[in-house]
């Protein structure tokens, strides 16, 4: 464990032939290797920032709220804009924010094995609600990298006199606050990802306008966008939300380069983004399940709400398979 000043806390992590390197800068993600392969893109959190988002957790909205705005019962609502190009609020208020490091039962152990990072986000005029936020990674021996971000409310704001915006109030009681959650891995083989095969179990693909917006649902049979058995990535691109997928947990598979092994994203969500990385020369695919598609905050799709104390957990997986 060692301190940067551009990412925030390092924390490394082992357990078997898994080692993992995480920050407090937006609970990220670093490095994930087993036997000295990278599973996820790398980056070196000692003298870059990541790129693309890579290994971000993604609260209180994952992808993006169109056109920086949302209404949400009634009232509006404005976002930073992070994404000039679309117009777009990206990947929710917390990427580029410290975490806490929580204090471990076992802190003398040199080489933990896991770590829980906490926030408390405050209210403010584009969210009036705070929350309390715990992503816990853990590595096992044989079951590589489980992440589980709990999140609760623990209040709103409510609109004074003065014109200030705040939550809806519905009789008398401030409204629960929308929610959704996901994260941001690239997994890798080490080689280009067209020289890869990628399974998505998702049955439908949600398709995009030139602003990065939600166009319409279409089946994913006959498409491009079919990767459901599997196949070679070739130039095929995609940033695109995916659903129609299995109930309960589901898997990706990423396999290919040296041996043709796998690596292997388990979740339980009804969407997951798929984008081939163009913005990282296509060295892997970002493979992030979320509860929500993009707009959510604006269409309501899926859309989580959680009133005062209440909690919601959101667990993800990644290992490698021989």
């Amino acid at each position: 464990m060692h301190d940067t000043s551009l990412n925030g806390e390092l924390i490394d992590l082992r357990a078997g032939d898994y080692e993992a390197r995480i920050a407090t800068s937006g609970a990220t993600l670093v490095h994930l290797r087993r036997l000295g392969h990278d599973l996820v893109i790398p980056f070196d959190a000692d003298a870059a920032l990541p790129g693309a988002w890579q290994g971000k957790t993604l609260v209180p909205w994952p992808n993006r709220i169109a056109d920086a705005r949302y209404t949400y019962r009634g009232v509006d609502y404005l976002v930073p804009c992070n994404e000039p190009e679309t117009g777009a609020a990206l990947h929710g208020l917390i990427g580029w924010t410290n975490f806490a490091v929580a204090p471990a039962p076992n802190a003398a152990t040199e080489q933990p094995s896991a770590v829980t990072l906490t926030l408390d986000l405050p209210a403010s005029y584009a969210y009036p609600w705070s929350l309390h936020i715990s992503v816990c990674f853990t590595l096992d021996a044989a079951t590589g990298l489980t992440v589980t971000t709990t999140s609760t409310c623990t209040g709103a704001a409510l609109s004074p006199a003065a014109g200030v915006v705040g939550a809806p109030e519905e009789n008398g009681v401030p409204a629960p606050a929308p929610y959704g959650v996901s994260c941001h891995p690239y997994l890798t083989r080490s080689v280009p990802l067209d020289e890869c095969t990628l399974q998505v179990p998702a049955g439908r693909v949600l398709d995009v306008d030139a602003h990065m917006a939600p166009a319409g649902e279409r089946e994913v049979a006959g498409t491009d966008w079919d990767w459901r058995t599997g196949r070679l990535v070739g130039i095929t691109a995609t940033d695109n939300a995916y659903t129609g997928l299995p109930s309960g947990t589901w898997q990706v598979r990423l396999t290919g380069g040296e041996g043709g092994h796998s690596v292997v994203m388990e979740a339980a969500a009804p969407w997951v983004q798929v984008y081939s990385g163009e913005h990282l020369a296509r060295r892997g695919v970002a493979v992030e399940p979320m509860t929500c598609p993009p707009n959510a905050f604006n269409t309501g799709q899926d859309l989580l709400t959680l009133a005062a104390g209440q909690s919601h957990s959101f667990t993800w997986s990644l290992w490698e398979e021989d």
